[in-house]
């Protein structure tokens, strides 16, 4: 009898950004949208790119407005 593979769940766009990478939600959108424009995002599904934005777009202006 043969188990079935657990299959990694891909981690989206959003959460690689946010947990895995260092800097402020300001500089991860910075970073985010120079990588969109040198086509570092090609092959990904524009709408989780869109999400990923949005969410990056939030977090940055939540940190405005603490300072």
């Amino acid at each position: 009898m043969f188990r079935k593979r657990k299959e990694r769940k891909r981690k989206s766009i959003a959460e690689t950004l946010m947990r895995d990478i260092q800097g402020s939600p300001a500089e991860k959108l910075a970073m985010f949208r120079k990588m969109k424009a040198a086509g570092g995002f090609a092959n990904a599904d524009p709408a989780e790119l869109k999400a990923a934005e949005d969410m990056l777009r939030t977090f940055a202006a939540t940190e405005g407005d603490r300072r």
